[in-house]
């Protein structure tokens, strides 16, 4: 059993952790650090622009990679697993789970995912951000406990820390700020019933290193604004006429007009700005933001007309090889939730393998599907035919297809021989 002094350790390295989570947060969901700007004189304009970078990369990988739903596959053509499997993830909603999970590792660098079984004895799994969970790991790296925490509003509207460990044992509840054990339950499982979903091995977000420069592009942009706004405010230069008083610039106003004896000596007074420079450098970042995130702009020129397969390929190689990277790393956690679901579904009286089941990602990008089906059509006398269905972007579920065809032919097979009784009965 995990010691308070343990636990103690735990909360205070989380502790530490959460201002770099709460930073990556806050920048997807827009809250940037030139928000906080202010300027030595609060009379000056100081217009805080913030750019969406952040939203659109995640965005950008989430729809690309994870949009289109994870499919199984038995190798050994084990349809009652299937079905379990389907039922289990109807409960969980394990597309949007999917979803969320590549979000929030792509977000944060990592996620995690806790099993559980409800009242109902129903396997069940949640996802939890780094900024939710705390996981702690021994020197071989395999999960040694993982820790939640929580204040929870009593009746009299005070509030108490709630504190939930999970090590391979058990499930153990903590309250206040004695730590005092409230409950403890075994959860089945037989380790540690938590899976971490990784980003890379580093465990860096897709954004976290661009950061410094979205920062600059923001800052251009702000004092860019800050620069436009002066000049319309500028200050009205007359030369010469130091009797004007208020009254004279007010029916200045009014008129119009200014009359002078001499030539220059009514300007407005402004700084000079280089748009150009401030064009080159918007666009010389942009580019580089695009280039080290490894999404392509696809409002770009590059993307206006139609691309070959080939050509759409090239211009996504960056994201793709990006997305192969999550697939492997997320394939490492999803292979252990499988053999959760089995451990429990095995002690309710069945025999499965964790072994048995194989992911499918799809990638959601547009491609032409002619020629894929032509390609399909080629590969048939050499490939079977649940490898050449599996090639078909519209196809996600193979062994359905199958199912279908299987019935469609015994359907086919029978009106033959009712046609064929029915000729030899005439």
């Amino acid at each position: 059993m995990i010691t308070i002094e343990e636990i103690k350790n735990a909360i205070a390295k989380h502790k530490s952790e959460l201002p770099r989570y709460q930073k990556l947060h806050d920048y997807y969901i827009g809250k940037h650090t030139i928000l906080n700007r202010k300027l030595p004189d609060p009379t000056k304009p100081n217009n805080k622009m913030v750019t969406s970078y952040p939203t659109v990369i995640i965005d950008t990988i989430v729809g690309y990679f994870a949009s289109k739903p994870l499919s199984y596959l038995s190798t050994s053509n084990n349809e009652e697993f299937l079905d379990d499997l389907k039922r289990i993830f109807y409960l969980n909603d394990e597309e949007d789970t999917n979803a969320e999970i590549v979000k929030n590792f792509s977000i944060y660098g990592k996620t995690y995912e806790l099993h559980y079984i409800d009242e109902m004895g129903n396997n069940r799994f949640k996802h939890y951000s780094p900024k939710e969970m705390y996981v702690e790991k021994d020197g071989s790296g395999n999960i040694k406990f993982a820790i939640r925490q929580w204040e929870e509003t009593l009746a009299d509207k005070s509030k108490v820390k709630k504190i939930e460990v999970y090590d391979s044992e058990g499930i153990y509840n903590y309250s206040g700020d004695d730590y005092t054990l409230e409950s403890q339950r075994e959860h089945y499982f037989g380790e540690t019933p938590v899976c971490i979903y990784v980003n890379n091995e580093e465990e860096i977000g897709d954004y976290e290193q661009l950061i410094p420069m979205i920062d600059s592009v923001e800052v251009m942009l702000s004092d860019s604004g800050n620069e436009l706004e002066s000049w319309v405010n500028a200050y009205l230069v007359l030369g010469g006429m130091k009797g004007t008083k208020s009254e004279d610039l007010e029916k200045m106003k009014q008129d119009g007009a200014i009359l002078t004896d001499e030539i220059n000596q009514v300007k407005f007074l402004t700084k000079e700005v280089n748009p150009a420079f401030q064009k080159n450098f918007f666009e010389t970042v942009d580019k580089l933001i695009h280039k080290f995130s490894t999404i392509p702009d696809l409002t770009s020129q590059d993307f206006s007309s139609n691309l070959s397969g080939v050509a759409l390929e090239y211009k996504l190689f960056g994201l793709e090889s990006k997305s192969a990277t999550k697939e492997r790393k997320m394939e490492k956690a999803l292979r252990k939730r499988i053999r959760f679901i089995c451990t429990i579904l095995n002690k309710q009286g069945k025999d499965y393998s964790p072994y048995d089941i194989r992911f499918n990602h799809v990638r959601n990008i547009p491609q032409n599907k002619a020629e894929i089906s032509d390609e399909i059509v080629k590969l048939s006398p050499y490939v079977d035919q649940k490898t050449l269905l599996s090639l078909h972007p519209d196809i996600t579920d193979v062994d359905l297809v199958l199912k279908r065809l299987k019935e469609q032919s015994d359907s086919m097979d029978l009106d033959k021989i009712e046609h064929v009784s029915a000729k030899i009965n005439e």
